[in-house]
């Protein structure tokens, strides 16, 4: 199977492991095609460092899953401490995130501090409190993060992107930007399609939800068995239509059927 991994700096690549590798032969992988030596790699998913001897089985890690690597120049402090090793005892993973929007909070010296349990805070979360301490200035609907070069995805825990310790004093800079104008988007069925406005930001799995009107003139199944094809390619349900890169105008084809993992 395939899991991403992404550095701190914004850099992606996938690599190709067995389905129930050891966090060590998943290192090895990426020395063989990386070149990036295994004693100076540190994984992290869903927000708790991995350990050498644990597997994909045991950190749930599945096809497509996103696995972030942490490297010596990144200057990474170890996660904070409190019980040694993997199994977590429940501690939260505080990280205080800094939000930074000049314009926006000109009376707030340009940023705002909130913080958050990196672990269980989704992306979409820490929109919804930089809302909160913006009094209303960002909405959570018109804003998109940014950590480093990547934008972080609505879905997605905040630690995939700020793990515990990515900073050595717990605070990590994001950068807001305005989310870009709606796209409108032909999704066709068969011989027969319909226009649809929506964000870029939208996940493909919320693309169902906004059919809304242009499913009078789709005859899609009422039990929702069907996927979506971009560029003959399936697209990735958790995946945001920029991820894609689907832009205004481009079609997306509905097929019947269910895409199982692992294909």
């Amino acid at each position: 199977m395939e899991v991403t991994l992404e550095t701190v700096a914004g850099r992606r690549f996938t690599v190709e492991i067995w389905f129930f590798s050891t966090v060590r032969r998943i290192k090895e992988y990426v020395l063989r095609q990386e070149g990036i030596p295994v004693e100076s790699q540190r994984l992290f998913f869903a927000g708790a460092e991995l350990d050498d001897d644990g597997d994909t089985e045991r950190y749930s890690i599945l096809q497509g899953s996103t696995v972030l690597l942490l490297l010596p120049e990144d200057g990474a402090a170890p996660p904070s401490s409190g019980g040694g090793g993997g199994g977590g005892g429940g501690t939260k993973a505080m990280v205080r995130v800094v939000v930074n929007a000049p314009a926006a909070l000109a009376g707030k010296g340009g940023a705002v501090t909130v913080e958050v349990d990196a672990a269980a805070c989704t992306v979409a979360g820490l929109k919804e409190r930089v809302q909160e301490g913006t009094d209303g200035a960002l909405p959570a609907a018109r804003v998109a993060l940014m950590f480093g070069k990547v934008e972080m995805e609505d879905g997605r825990a905040v630690a995939e992107y700020v793990p515990p310790g990515a900073a050595a004093d717990g605070t990590a800079t994001v950068v807001v930007s305005a989310v870009q104008p709606r796209v409108t988007v032909n999704v066709k069925w068969g011989a027969k399609a319909a226009a649809v406005e929506v964000s870029d930001m939208l996940a493909v799995k919320d693309l169902r939800a906004e059919l809304g009107g242009a499913a009078a003139h789709l005859p899609l199944p009422k039990d929702g068995g069907y996927f979506f094809i971009y560029k003959q390619n399936v697209m990735e349900e958790d995946r945001t239509l920029r991820w894609h890169d689907v832009k205004n105008g481009d079609t997306i084809e509905i097929f019947n059927g269910r895409v199982t993992g692992g294909a």
